[in-house]
Formats: structure tokens, C-alpha cells, sequence
């Protein structure tokens, strides 16, 4: 009886905490509050398809708990929470949990930068490495001619290593920011070192912003979380935001619980970032609204709170690829422009966006690793709040002929080394990307395709008129044909295709002159291979991935995490002196894997 009356408690408690949050907002308010509830739905969506609710959601994709910011006008029309920050606890999630904005942390340590750079302490266009005192950035062959720029790591073009980074579990021993840059141990990541020609294409590198947190620690001579304190979260009035890592004991008890993606509790509750400026942010819904906002009215002339208006509109501006500006994600939908970030960090994910002109934006923090989840309630909203173009109507489904199923069936080969599979299974038409999840297609009018998780692009299947040969074409917009992919012939392979039929010389060594050629190319990233392996030993298709993760071992021979993999699908396979050796290469490397180390203990 005693334990029932405290489950009750606890939902009164809930209760009462919604109902004095949504007291609050008139009639008009609580009604977009429903309809942003009630509208959660795929990127594309047909004539009868269902909405969903957020609890339904959250529990669907297993979520716990999440924060949500609305923006209209360039101000927070309305702000809510939903869940548990601890399924242990069952603590209810408040507009004062904080959660980690992982990779949001990038444009608002961006914003520091740039105020660097108009106090006159940055010259944009100069070499990092004349203001790095502790540590310099090794110059090598490609630094020779052009050297790295602060517009360079903000925008992802520096040619710097190292796009994420795992964090540290309270267990283990925290490196400085020197041995990250370094990848001395303890630090669980390599490196961070110039790999490609700067001011190139852009590639993801949480490493360069490590490279300029350690700037203006340097300029600043003070501890990067009161550099951040002082320059932009205090000026914005982010009371409930910090960069410290770990959070001291008196904001640790509003920090909510991670979970993977499997569901489980993030190791230690929550891992801590020394990587900062990338990645160590901890913040709230409306806190983050309180940025977005500012970067809103200064773009428009009408804050001058951290950045002038024309250091903000440069932020928002195309640098090397039209999606990125200098530390921020641009995108556009129909006439309008928006900036923006996602995060993931372990157990956590997050996003929001925001409208260059119109003053519309939402923020959404989740305590899951599931970004579905969120950008489903970002269409929800953009729909309750008519966001022109964001969200495409609803289409009619259209019936798929024998002949459709035929003609679009095949292999492609995409960006390079790629493979896009097209099949048919049960009357129904698949595309499928190396090893990541099928996507059903759907037919939205003749030889037009679209997929339920993206509406930014059309998937046809063309004759190119200069070879004849059937190519996979993504049509982006109207008409605009962002790229052609070939149909492969029988004898034509891609690297992965060798993995798939236990080829493992042959895929070794596609693997290894596809690093040769493109060491900056997704499909020979050590993350995504990763990734690629796990989704196959969840499917049982262990023989595979243990040929995939040697592969990995093979191209990066001094990454612990890689044999760690492999020790793990060798065990799943049943092999323990595999296993075990595989998790003691592991351990050598980094002593501070103590999920190796468990494990040998069970070997042994």
C-alpha cells in the first residue's frame, strides 16, 4: 500500500506540475499546445495516415523524458515538459531539467568566437596557431601552402580529424583538453590533426572545435566554462546553462538520466565531456530559445547583445557548402531561411531551428537517443504554427505496377564507393543504403518516389541520355537533380558488397585504397563502420560483421574501441580466445576501458 500511495504521489505531483505550467497560457495557447501534442507525423505522410501523440512517441522510440521551447514572433509563446529524467527515480522532467545539447554547444561557443574576432583578438583570415600558446597544431604537408583559420573550424572545413567524441563515464579518468588534441591517454579519441587541404569541402570534425576552445582559453586565460560564462550565456541570460564538466553537486541533482539507444542507461547516469566548446553544454529548452532568439534580432539589427548585426548575418551565411555557415546548419524551405543544430551525445539528442526572417523556432532537448522523435515534433509544430513550406501536404497514394517494381529494381552506386540497393519484398519497393534500415518507397505519381523519413528529396529512376545506362537519381525541390547514380553492372562491386558475400581480402583491400584515395569519405570513417557492424550483429549476421570490424582494426590499428567491437561480435559468435584477445589489445591501449575490462573478468 505504501509503495502504490508513492507511485500516486508522484503522478499528483506530475499532474499538478503540467496543470500549473499550462494554466498559464490563454485559450488560444492551450489549443496549439494540443494540436502541437496531437500532430506528431513522418516527414511525408498520405491521405489517411494517423498523427500521433508525444507520449505515444516517447514511449514508441522509448524516450523518457523531454523539453520543448516554442518560438513565435522571436519570442517563447510557450514552453513544456514531458517524462521522467530518471526512470529510477521516476523524477519528473521540469522547464529547469538540464540536458546535454551535445552538439548544440557548437553555435554557442561559435558565438564566442566570433566576438573574439570583432573585439580584435581573432583576425578571421589568420593562422590559429598564432594564438594557441599551450599547444600549437601540428603543421604537416597539407598545412603547407594554406593554413587553418578560425572560419575554417566553425564551418567544418579546416581538414581536422575527429568528428565526435564518446565522453567519459564518472568512473573513468578525465583527460585535459591537451591530451584530447593530442590523443594521449586517458583520452578515448585519436589525435586531432590536419588530414586535408584547408578551406576545402566540408567534413564534421568536433576536433576543430577542441583546436578553438584551447584558443581562447589561451587569449582569455581563463577556465573555457567562465569564458563562456561571461561572453554569451550570462549577456543572454542563460542562468540555467553551464559548460562545466562534470556539473558541481548543486545543478548535478537537476541533470537528467541518458539512454541509449537499446534503451539502457548511459554509463555513470551521464558521461562528461572535457571536449567542451563541441560537445559539453548543458542547458534547458527555454534557455536555448534565449540564443536562437538573440541570433534572430541581432541578424535583424535589434540586439547587440554578444555579436554585431553584421558579424550575426555572417554567421547565417553559405561559407564553403550552402548548408553550413560559421558554426551553424542552414537550411531552406520554400522562400524562407533557417538556421540550426542537432546534437547526440550519449543518451541524449536534440535539436531546434529557427527562421531567419519570420521570428518562428522551436527548441527541443530529449534524454534519449532518437532523433526521430524530435524531428517529428519539430513537423508538428511547423504545422501548428503554418510554417510555410516546411512540411508538404499530404500525398495520395499511388498503386506500384510489376512493371514499376521491375524498371526501379537494382543495384546503384552512390557517391563513389557507396551502394543503394533497390528491391522488391511482398509487393512492396525498398531502398536500402549499405547496411542502414530499408526505407519502404512509395509511389506519388508516375516513376516518383518518396520515402516516410525525408521530404526534402523525390527518388526516380532516369536513362541517362549520354551512356543509356539507368541511373538512381534524387531530385531535390521541383526539378533540381541534385545527383545521378549508375546502375552496377554483375560484375561491378562496391567495397561493402565484398563484406556481404564473405569476401574478407577482397573488402580489406577496397577498403584500404578507399582510404588511400578519400581518407575523408563517410563509408571509411572508423564510427560509421562501427555503426555499419553493429547493425549487422543485431541483425545475426555475425559472420559479417566480424568481417567488418576487421576491416576497422586493419584501418585503425591504434583505435581501442575498434578491437573492442570486435571482441564483442567475436563473443556474440561464440568465440571466447578470440574475444578475450581482442578486448586485451583493447585494454592496452586505452586501460581506462572498463567495459573491456569487465568483460575479461567473465573470459576469465
Amino acid at each position: 500500500m505504501k509503495k502504490n500511495t508513492s507511485v500516486f504521489g508522484l503522478f499528483l505531483l506530475i499532474f499538478l506540475q503540467c496543470s500549473t505550467i499550462y494554466a498559464q497560457y490563454d485559450s488560444r495557447t492551450k489549443a496549439e499546445i494540443k494540436k502541437v501534442e496531437n500532430g506528431l507525423r513522418t516527414a511525408n505522410r498520405f491521405v489517411g495516415d494517423p498523427v500521433w501523440t508525444i507520449e505515444g512517441r516517447m514511449k514508441h522510440y522509448g524516450v523518457p523524458g523531454l523539453s520543448i521551447a516554442v518560438i513565435k514572433g522571436s519570442k517563447v509563446v510557450w514552453a513544456k515538459s514531458y517524462g521522467v529524467m530518471d526512470r529510477g527515480s521516476k523524477q519528473p522532467v521540469t522547464n529547469q531539467t538540464l540536458f546535454q545539447a551535445a552538439s548544440i554547444s557548437k553555435p554557442v561557443s561559435a558565438y564566442a568566437a566570433l566576438k573574439e574576432v570583432e573585439l580584435g583578438k581573432i583576425d578571421e583570415a589568420e593562422d590559429v596557431n598564432r594564438y594557441l600558446q599551450s599547444w600549437k597544431l601540428p603543421d604537416n604537408e597539407f598545412t603547407k601552402e594554406k593554413k587553418v583559420n578560425i572560419r575554417h573550424l566553425l564551418s567544418h572545413s579546416g581538414g581536422l580529424t575527429v568528428g565526435g567524441f564518446a565522453g567519459y563515464q564518472v568512473s573513468e579518468k578525465i583527460p585535459s583538453l591537451i591530451q584530447v588534441l593530442n590523443g594521449e591517454k586517458p583520452a578515448n579519441s585519436p589525435p586531432i590533426r590536419v588530414d586535408k587541404v584547408p578551406g576545402g569541402t566540408f567534413r564534421y570534425s568536433g576536433g576543430g572545435y577542441c583546436v578553438m576552445q584551447q584558443m581562447l582559453i589561451d587569449l582569455e586565460g581563463k577556465p573555457f566554462p567562465q569564458i563562456m560564462n561571461e561572453m554569451v550565456l550570462g549577456p543572454l541570460g542563460m542562468k540555467n546553462s553551464s559548460y562545466s564538466q562534470p556539473l558541481p553537486a548543486d545543478r548535478l541533482k537537476f541533470a537528467a538520466t541518458g539512454y541509449l539507444p537499446d534503451g539502457k542507461e548511459t554509463g555513470g547516469k551521464r558521461h562528461t565531456y572535457p571536449e567542451m566548446a563541441p560537445a559539453g553544454l548543458w542547458t534547458t529548452a527555454e534557455d536555448l530559445a534565449k540564443f536562437a532568439i538573440d541570433l534572430q534580432l541581432t541578424i535583424k539589427g535589434q540586439s547587440k547583445k554578444v555579436l554585431s548585426q553584421e558579424m550575426a548575418i555572417k554567421m547565417v551565411s553559405p561559407f564553403i557548402e550552402d548548408f553550413e555557415g560559421l558554426g551553424i546548419f542552414l537550411e531552406k524551405k520554400g522562400n524562407d531561411h533557417y538556421f540550426g543544430h542537432g546534437g547526440w551525445n550519449e543518451g541524449f539528442s536534440s535539436r531546434f531551428t529557427a527562421a531567419k526572417d519570420s521570428g518562428d523556432g522551436v527548441v527541443i532537448l530529449t534524454n534519449g537517443n532518437q532523433p526521430p522523435l524530435v524531428d517529428e515534433l519539430i513537423r508538428s509544430v511547423a504545422e501548428a504554427y503554418h510554417w510555410p513550406d516546411y512540411v508538404p501536404p499530404a500525398y495520395q497514394k499511388l498503386e506500384i505496377s510489376k512493371e514499376n517494381l521491375q524498371y526501379m529494381s537494382g543495384r546503384y552506386r552512390t557517391d563513389r564507393y557507396d551502394l543503394m540497393r533497390i528491391y522488391e519484398e511482398g509487393g512492396k519497393l525498398f531502398l536500402r543504403k549499405n547496411s542502414e534500415e530499408p526505407e519502404q518507397l512509395f509511389k506519388i505519381e508516375e516513376n516518383t518516389f518518396v520515402t516516410l523519413s525525408s521530404s526534402d528529396y523525390k527518388v526516380k529512376v532516369v536513362v541517362n541520355p549520354a551512356d543509356q545506362v539507368k541511373h538512381l537519381a534524387f531530385v531535390w525541390g521541383t526539378d533540381k537533380v541534385k545527383y545521378i547514380n549508375p546502375l552496377l553492372k554483375a560484375e561491378e562491386k562496391v567495397p561493402y558488397e565484398f563484406i556481404l558475400e564473405g569476401q574478407f581480402d577482397q573488402a580489406l583491400a577496397a577498403y584500404q585504397q578507399m582510404k588511400k584515395e578519400h581518407p575523408d569519405y563517410q563509408l571509411v570513417d572508423l564510427r560509421y563502420i562501427n555503426d555499419m557492424g553493429y547493425r549487422l550483429l543485431r541483425s545475426k549476421e555475425i559472420q559479417k560483421a566480424i568481417d567488418l570490424f576487421k576491416v576497422n582494426t586493419f584501418l585503425y590499428p591504434e583505435n581501442d574501441d575498434v578491437y573492442d567491437s570486435l571482441g564483442e561480435a567475436y563473443l556474440a559468435n561464440g568465440d571466447k580466445k578470440l574475444s578475450k584477445e581482442n578486448y586485451l589489445k583493447s585494454l592496452k591501449l586505452n586501460p581506462n576501458n572498463s567495459n573491456a575490462a569487465k568483460i575479461l573478468k567473465t573470459l576469465d
